[in-house]
């Protein structure tokens, strides 16, 4: 077990902090405004790709057929199709986006990037069938080295260029190389299988899969669209900034987890393990979601100053906020796991609905003069609210126990509102001794997790099946 989830973490945590560390470089070299101006094309990407995500990996996770070529095949010939669609749809939005964010010089980038989700659907699917038998050597090797030659791609990339141009093709790169690294880790051909049936029943999960993406996406890019709007694109850089500080480490959590428990949670459905096994994963994800925000509350506005400087103060104050709103989304992550691997695809996105439909207050607060900080503040509350409706659909749909998340709960909310009340850069040592000391308390109103750690077991599919 630990072999196995220490190669998804360094596999995700290496990648995280290369793509973090690429993001940081180009916004030291390039001015806010042209910072700004790259979010704006990434934030196009991320609305092509999150509004048609159809939960591939989830589904060559979690079906029994998921190690089956003709499965295989089909799901790959499905990405195709998805991967031109996506591609169709970029060239489609580029002049609508390009005008509604005040940028139509830059209307050719929009039309440039549509090559993207055409790279990402061609990619090969060995590495999340590998993950079926809890081997995840390939996809350490597709996570991580296009990462490295994105970053080591800035340097002469800002020469060359010098604007917001840097990260469009830094991207690009990573891109590229993906598609390849994904077949170069591959041990079976390449195959594509364009079947209606298939295609209809993946569809018949991935669909809520693609509704939970598109309400994704308005969660994670809906307050960068208001702060565009209506502060400008330095704001939204600085916010960007806040954002990708603390929205980085929890998708790194969440990813790692999803990949590492959905598959023992998929094999043990309909044995006597699964329910102790769902509540470990609730409680893990609670415990990893506290240890973020403490890191955040102690480390991130040193490390926020010491990297970027005055440029980005004004994201300082925004942090430990934004790390606590993050921890839901952590939190949250363990439901969607337990709901997934008994195929409950709904369950993400009610939880995700209550978490957009404040977005509009979000709108009137900003159009009415209210600051960003109100913003997040509206955020939080609507993640609070989407774990909660997420829990109590994951426990009731399956008949899971609640009391074994009571003092989990409990406790962890007692370290967001410490860390976002705290006066940690004054009382830094005080803090560090509280933060540990709390830690210590929610492991300890959890011991089906420690009990798990300590047994140190983890199985998934068995091979062939």
């Amino acid at each position: 077990m630990v072999r196995s989830i220490g190669l998804i973490l360094s596999g995700n945590v290496a990648s995280a902090a290369l793509m973090m560390a690429r993001t940081l470089l180009v916004s030291r070299l390039i001015s806010l405004e042209d910072f700004g101006t790259a979010s704006v094309f990434l934030l196009a990407v991320a609305l092509v790709e999150m509004v048609s995500a159809l939960g591939f990996q989830q589904q060559m996770a979690q079906s029994a057929n998921g190690d089956a070529p003709e499965f295989q095949s089909a799901l790959q010939g499905f990405s195709v199709l998805r991967g031109l669609f996506n591609a169709a749809l970029l060239l489609a939005l580029a002049a609508p986006l390009a005008s509604f964010f005040g940028v139509p010089h830059a209307i050719w980038v929009f039309y440039g990037i549509a090559v993207l989700p055409l790279m990402s659907g061609c990619a090969h699917f060995d590495a999340f069938r590998f993950g079926r038998q809890m081997a995840y050597k390939a996809s350490m090797w597709v996570t991580v080295l296009p990462p490295v030659a994105s970053l080591i791609s800035v340097w002469p990339l800002f020469h060359l260029f010098g604007d917001y141009r840097v990260m469009v093709y830094a991207i690009l790169v990573q891109a590229a190389l993906s598609l390849v690294i994904s077949h170069v880790v591959a041990t079976r051909p390449y195959l594509l299988r364009f079947d209606g049936v298939f295609i209809r029943q993946s569809f018949k999960f991935g669909w809520p899969l693609m509704i939970s993406g598109t309400l994704m996406f308005l969660v994670f890019y809906g307050e960068r669209g208001i702060i565009a709007r209506h502060f400008g694109l330095e704001m939204m850089a600085v916010f960007s900034m806040a954002l990708s500080l603390t929205l980085t480490p929890a998708l790194v959590l969440t990813r790692s987890t999803m990949s590492f428990f959905l598959p023992q949670l998929s094999a043990a459905l309909g044995t006597g393990l699964y329910p102790n096994l769902a509540v470990i994963v609730l409680q893990a994800h609670l415990f990893l979601g506290c240890v973020m925000v403490v890191c955040v509350a102690l480390f991130g506005a040193s490390f926020l100053m010491a990297v970027l400087g005055d440029k980005y103060a004004a994201a300082v104050p925004l942090l430990v906020w934004l790390a606590s709103l993050m921890a839901f989304r952590v939190f949250a992550g363990g439901g969607a796991i337990v709901a997934l691997a008994a195929g409950h695809t709904k369950n993400e996105v009610l939880s995700n609905v209550v978490r957009v439909s404040l977005l509009p207050v979000a709108w009137l607060v900003a159009r009415a003069g209210g600051d960003i900080m109100t913003l997040i503040w509206i955020g939080l509350i609507g993640e609070a609210a989407g774990y909660a409706i997420g829990l109590t659909l994951a426990l009731g749909k399956q008949h899971l126990p609640l009391r074994p998340m009571v003092l989990p709960m409990a406790t962890a909310m007692v370290v967001l509102v410490c860390a976002c009340t705290l006066e940690v850069q004054q009382n830094y040592w005080a803090s560090v001794i509280i933060f540990t000391a709390l830690l210590g308390v929610v492991l300890l109103t959890m011991p089906q997790l420690v009990t798990y750690l300590r047994k140190n077991t983890a199985t998934g599919f068995a091979v062939g099946s």
